[in-house]
């Protein structure tokens, strides 16, 4: 599923450029255009951010992709004996 990935990156991107557009619409001096400018910018980025959060809730839910445990329990099939740090 390379493609999924590489959408879910470019909508990332995407969501980080608009986030910096935001920040230079809002450093402009023209005040009139700036807060609408800056609006927009914010609201495109957080539609990016919900597309890129709802693409990954929806592409684990149809299997394309598996989350991984931080501590996994399971190596090969085959549970891991965890032991208590210092013992």
């Amino acid at each position: 599923m390379w493609w999924l990935k590489l959408l879910i990156l470019l909508l990332f991107a995407a969501a980080v450029v608009s986030l910096f557009r935001g920040l230079g619409a809002l450093m402009r001096s023209d005040s009139r255009s700036k807060d609408s400018s800056t609006a927009r910018a914010l609201t495109w980025r957080v539609v990016f951010s919900v597309a890129v959060f709802g693409l990954m809730l929806f592409s684990a839910w149809m299997g394309w992709l598996e989350p991984h445990d931080v501590n996994p329990t399971l190596r090969d099939g085959v549970p891991i004996e965890q032991t208590a740090p210092g013992s």
